[in-house]
């Protein structure tokens, strides 16, 4: 299925720039393997399933144990060694940002879904490629069989900055829906123990699933961004045990079998101007606590503090253009 290249992750760095033909191969088991494109690779298992599962990592290139998971998942599906009991679309999503090791090449990807890739230059290469994906997601979606009732999309990240939750979920905003029980299992199973409510919709790849697709999807952040081949995948068991029961077929529990605690988000910290202060030490963790009355950033007469309960800080990045997020403010849910 991949010619010469030694496996998925192999293909996909090699065919960045190709033509891709879609091969399509039956294993042994009745499973259906498609390989649509350089990245995008489908499963159809031979008996009825109920879920329609997107696995999707290297949204941002240089965040590479995902990758290396993914690459892993596939191979052994195509050597019958993982049971594949449900749909699944495997998306390598940055092929040229993998290529050199990068978060990106000319614009960050993963602020270009639910449609937004079309308020950019239609001849980079990334916005072209969010476009690709969203209809590889949507036509993923509208080919499931009648006996498909649920939708997953887990795409998953690892974060440039330390913190002190290692692993943490952010559950996009879909208006009116609530964080059910079984997906607050899954990340428990997963050995995620906190999870991010958006409080307004996004343009990132989890958001447009939900929006547009109805389906329970995250962005998962699952520890530290290394080169290839320098990660500890010994500490990826939970997601690839989680994730590798879904693709089995194994329901998930009805409820979490640990706790796990939400924050919502509270404050969404932009840059406003090129006189915009940020009062953020450069090396704050993920998830650093602070207390009430705190000054958070300053723009001329205007400046945001933290409120009358503690707030905690998430992506904190001041060197973004003026107009771009420079970070989140959380607050725990009790």
């Amino acid at each position: 299925m991949f010619g010469p290249h030694a496996d998925f992750l192999q293909h996909t760095l090699a065919t960045a720039d190709d033509a891709v033909t879609p091969e399509f191969s039956v294993l042994s088991a009745g499973t259906e393997v498609t390989l649509l494109d350089c990245g995008v690779l489908r499963v159809e298992p031979n008996t009825a399933c109920d879920t329609s599962l997107v696995i999707s990592c290297a949204v941002h290139g240089n965040e590479t144990a995902p990758i290396e998971l993914v690459r892993d998942m596939v191979r052994d599906i195509l050597d019958e060694e993982q049971k594949a009991g449900q749909r699944v679309l495997f998306v390598m999503g940055n092929p040229w940002s993998m290529n050199i090791a990068r978060r990106f090449t000319d614009v960050n990807m993963n602020r270009l879904f639910a449609g937004d890739w079309q308020q950019y230059d239609t001849s980079l290469k990334e916005v072209k490629r969010a476009a690709k994906l969203e209809a590889y997601v949507a036509n993923f979606f509208a080919e499931e069989p009648v006996t498909v009732k649920q939708r997953f999309h887990y795409d998953l990240h690892t974060a440039i900055r330390a913190s002190k939750r290692e692993r943490f979920g952010i559950y996009p905003f879909v208006e009116g829906r609530q964080l059910p029980d079984n997906q607050k299992a899954f990340l428990a199973r997963a050995d995620i123990d906190a999870v991010l409510l958006q409080q307004q919709e996004a343009n990132t790849f989890s958001s447009f699933s939900s929006l547009r697709y109805g389906a329970e999807s995250f962005t998962l952040e699952l520890g530290s961004v290394k080169p290839f081949g320098e990660n500890d995948l010994s500490r990826y068991r939970g997601i690839d045990f989680a994730l590798r029961e879904l693709i089995a077929g194994e329901p998930l529990p009805e409820q979490p079998k640990r706790p796990v605690t939400e924050f919502e988000v509270c404050h969404t910290i932009d840059v406003t101007s090129d006189q915009w202060e940020f009062f953020i030490p450069d090396d704050a963790l993920n998830f650093t606590e602070y207390a009430p009355g705190t000054l958070i950033w300053r723009d001329g007469s205007q400046e945001y503090r933290v409120g009358t309960e503690p707030e905690y800080i998430v992506f904190p990045n001041p060197k973004v253009p003026v107009g771009e997020r420079a970070g989140l403010m959380l607050k725990a849910r009790t």
